[in-house]
């Protein structure tokens, strides 16, 4: 793993921020090959776009690929426009890993085929998605999740287990659960997400570049968050609120950085 140097004595927190974002740069290098085949099957090729189909008062998901559970997320959000956060746990383990073809043959998390049902009629969300989660965590596919709900009545798929080195499935400490201290002050919703991430990962020892940002919401719009010891997904959901957009993340583990990439990404208003 390529290590940056982002600490420095007698530079501000957002010049920290920037140093961080010079490090990505060169992380992204090697993270990109991963993060960009995230959507290759353990073979190797591309997995297979989700499915979701109605019939005999059933809906029925399938999904395939690294990530099924988030891309199972993807689907019911296209056909109901839930927003709902994911957020991998780290994959340590070659048991819950896989080599994909192409340059530099990046590892990936080696999540396979994974089907749900539920019925379509009196669909609820909060009970849709427990029983997605549920299904996921009985498979065999990579991580252990839970589904969590935020005051403002949004959903989060957080891992919160996976195989450790030797092979056997253990807790972990989920990276946005991290209490961080940020100084309470204006700034923008860019700058904001950026200085939680450097926090969230100084307190997990653990590298976090920014992936995805939609900037044309975040790069101008001004919020004043901040305060001592406070989650940082608690943080970010007031900096994200401060755009009136609806807004999601996908906090997703780079098994070849062993970092994590944190995208943002605005739900379509049609």
């Amino acid at each position: 793993m390529v290590e940056c140097d982002y600490k420095s004595s007698g530079r501000s927190e957002y010049n920290g921020a920037m140093t961080l974002n010079k490090c990505a740069t060169i992380l992204l290098g090697f993270a990109l090959s991963a993060y960009g085949s995230q959507t290759a099957s353990p073979s190797g090729s591309h997995s297979r776009p989700p499915e979701i189909t109605e019939g005999e008062g059933s809906v029925h998901v399938v999904v395939e690929g690294p990530r099924p559970l988030a891309q199972a997320l993807e689907s019911l959000q296209q056909k109901y426009k839930w927003v709902v956060d994911y957020e991998d746990p780290q994959f340590l383990s070659k048991l819950d890993l896989t080599e994909a073809q192409g340059p530099g043959k990046p590892m990936l998390p080696a999540g396979h085929q994974f089907k749900f049902d539920f019925p379509a009629s009196g669909v609820d969300e909060g009970n849709v998605l427990q029983s997605l989660v549920d299904a996921y965590d009985a498979s065999d596919n990579p991580g252990k999740f839970e589904l969590r709900k935020g005051e403002s009545d949004q959903f989060y798929a957080v891992g919160t287990q996976a195989r450790n080195l030797k092979g056997q499935l253990s807790p972990q400490h989920p990276l946005l659960d991290a209490p961080v201290t940020l100084v309470k002050r204006k700034r923008t919703v860019e700058e904001t997400v950026k200085l939680i991430c450097l926090r969230a990962g100084e307190r997990q020892h653990i590298q976090v570049i920014i992936g995805i940002l939609p900037r044309k919401f975040t790069q101008y719009a001004p919020v004043e968050v901040g305060g001592k010891q406070i989650p940082a997904r608690t943080l970010l959901l007031q900096a994200l609120a401060a755009t009136n957009r609806r807004l999601y993340w996908r906090l997703l583990f780079d098994p070849n950085t062993k970092g994590y990439i944190f995208d943002v990404h605005a739900l379509p208003s049609s």
